[in-house]
């Protein structure tokens, strides 16, 4: 119906109407009327006459759409005298919606229930059933019973999971109020059975499974069939469903593993345990012991943690810490460690798997962890301004902590941290404000050494553009960005920004090495340019020679790391036997 804004204001639930919602679809069984051409009846689930059916042209066959299945339907919606509101008919259009989920009016979702693939009819809609009190204006007038023709032209059946034919669910046979399915890496116990389906007409019920329990883990290809996963991501803990499943002819192969080509499948999904990624999805975290509430701690927590580490292919304890006291958000324990911390509640244990790439220990481990008591951090929104800007500070000095003991990754989220408490601070008073100009200035300033240091030019670049916005021409931000700018071969732009510098200082000996490192840049560059070209028009009369390959970075010169060179300047170092030894921006 999109596009089309009759279509819209009608069916769409988004637009205002009214919804039969969950409880306008009964999940159970119904007996339908089955009714010849011209007999109508009252098909609404609670029989109070609120949707009446009456049958224009019968359909095929003894299935009707389920809830959940995607029907597919053409209609022209008339009101009581005939006016006409909407047709899908008259815009070539045929309608789609999933029955019995509230996505249209409730006249449509129990009156469509009723019907069979072919069939047209006309259904009848009481206010109640249909907009209601206010109705739909300008169209539907309020308290108005509005008429249907319908015509059902398929359905697609939720109960077909895949789509393919190879794994439908026959039936529930027992319901579940647990919420959540089975996904990559959750693990599950099942218990299940197979037998010959109904249509193998010498072993119909013949057993071919009995009944057994069996763990795996999702995705693992650990399911003793291939069908047995698919089902089950589709389960509920403590629900039990009858599924029949086949192997798909050049496709899915459902009963592999079966010993089958189709098979009767009993499932119940006994437990499911969800698990958790970590570390960019190379590692998992399981919760064997539920925590208490449903809070968990943020960075800067203060925290205390009971921990064994063991490596993950087994063997004796690599560390073991209990009731240890830390701060998250320091690196005290590994970045995976951190992170499984931030994840969990009080009281929860947890089983998880580190990569090694991600913990202190040198190769993949195993962690049980406790959580036993924590203390969050104050959340920037419920601290005034005052306490904003005096976090701002504390959390720069834990940056800068970390810049001097050589912890650069930490530096730079504890930068950005800080910048968050105060970046922003329109509603700061103007004395404030002195202040925040002050601290952010600095954090620019920091985050972009820190980003030379980690070879993160365009980073360097957007930091010192920040401090230069913040200070028009201050020094340090723009040798930082002639620095960065250089390394991204935008000469042009370092070249601006060295000059801006040396207009300050004409004898600051520093930016007059760089400015000539740029135009050694810039000049090899236009070889290699010419290079690119003459190679190009060499091929229409050899105008160019070819000359030998120009390593631009290697031409000029590499920058080493910025040092102090007084009053908290940190430049580059020109002498060739220096050592780098950069100091932070404390503005």
């Amino acid at each position: 119906m999109d596009g089309y804004d009759d279509a819209n204001d009608m069916m769409d639930p988004h637009n205002g109407m009214p919804m039969g919602g969950m409880d306008g679809f009964d999940e159970d069984e119904i007996e339908y009327p089955d009714l010849d051409v011209d007999e109508e009846a009252d098909v609404s689930t609670a029989k109070d006459g609120g949707v009446t059916k009456k049958v224009l042209a019968k359909g095929t066959g003894d299935e009707r759409p389920e809830r959940g299945d995607e029907v597919v339907v053409h209609y022209t919606g008339t009101l009581l005298d005939g006016t006409k509101f909407d047709s899908s008919v008259d815009r070539g259009d045929p309608f789609k919606f999933r029955l019995g989920l509230g996505q249209v009016i409730k006249g449509w979702d129990q009156g469509v229930a009723s019907m069979k693939k072919g069939e047209k009819a006309i259904l009848t809609c009481k206010p109640d059933y249909a907009y209601g009190e206010r109705g739909s204006p300008p169209t539907i007038p309020a308290d108005s019973t509005l008429k249907f023709e319908v015509e059902l032209f398929s359905w697609k059946s939720d109960k077909d999971l895949y789509g393919d034919g190879g794994c439908v669910r026959a039936k529930v046979l027992k319901k579940s109020g647990a919420f959540g399915f089975p996904m990559d890496k959750h693990e599950v116990t099942v218990k299940y059975s197979a037998c010959a389906p109904d249509t193998d007409v010498a072993g119909a019920g013949d057993e071919i499974v009995p009944a057994t329990e069996v763990t795996f883990a999702i995705g693992a290809d650990e399911a003793p069939f291939k069908g047995l996963e698919k089902a089950v991501t589709k389960m509920k803990e403590g629900e039990t469903c009858l599924f029949r499943m086949k192997n798909v002819p050049g496709g899915y192969q459902y009963c592999e593993g079966l010993n089958a080509q189709a098979a009767d499948v009993t499932v119940t999904l006994e437990v499911h345990q969800a698990v958790d990624s970590i570390c960019n999805h190379e590692g998992s975290k399981k919760t064997t012991v539920d925590g208490e509430g449903y809070d968990h701690p943020n960075d800067g927590s203060k925290c205390v943690v009971s921990y064994t580490i063991t490596p993950a292919d087994g063997g004796a304890a690599i560390e073991t810490k209990e009731d240890f006291e830390f701060e998250l958000g320091l690196e005290i324990l590994s970045e995976g460690l951190e992170e499984v911390v931030l994840k969990m509640k009080k009281s929860e244990t947890a089983e998880c798997v580190i990569p090694s790439d991600w913990n202190t220990y040198g190769q993949k481990v195993k962690a049980v962890v406790t959580l036993k008591d924590f203390e969050k951090e104050k959340e920037s929104w419920s601290m005034d301004t005052a306490e904003k800007i005096a976090t701002a500070e504390k959390v720069k000095n834990v940056g800068n902590d970390a810049y001097k003991g050589g912890k650069l990754g930490l530096a730079a989220k504890k930068y950005l941290k800080a910048l968050q408490y105060i970046e922003y601070d329109q509603n700061f008073a103007d004395e404030e404000k002195v202040q925040t100009k002050k601290i952010k200035l600095s954090l620019y300033l920091n985050g972009a050494a820190v980003a030379i240091k980690q070879k993160d030019w365009s980073k360097a670049v957007n930091d010192s553009t920040k401090a230069l916005n913040s200070e028009r021409g201050n020094e340090k931000a723009l040798y930082r960005r002639a620095q960065a700018s250089c390394e991204l071969e935008e000469y042009d732009e370092a070249e601006r920004d060295v000059k801006e510098l040396l207009e300050k200082d004409e004898k600051h000996k520093e930016a007059k090495a760089l400015l000539a490192k740029v135009k050694r840049c810039k000049v090899v560059q236009a070889k290699k340019d010419a290079k690119v070209f003459g190679g190009m028009f060499s091929k229409l009369g050899g105008l160019y020679k070819d000359e030998p390959k120009v390593d631009v970075k290697a031409e000029g010169g590499e920058l080493k790391e910025p040092i102090d060179i007084g009053g908290g300047f940190s430049m580059e170092e020109v002498k060739d036997d220096g050592e780098p030894n950069a100091a932070l921006d404390n503005v």
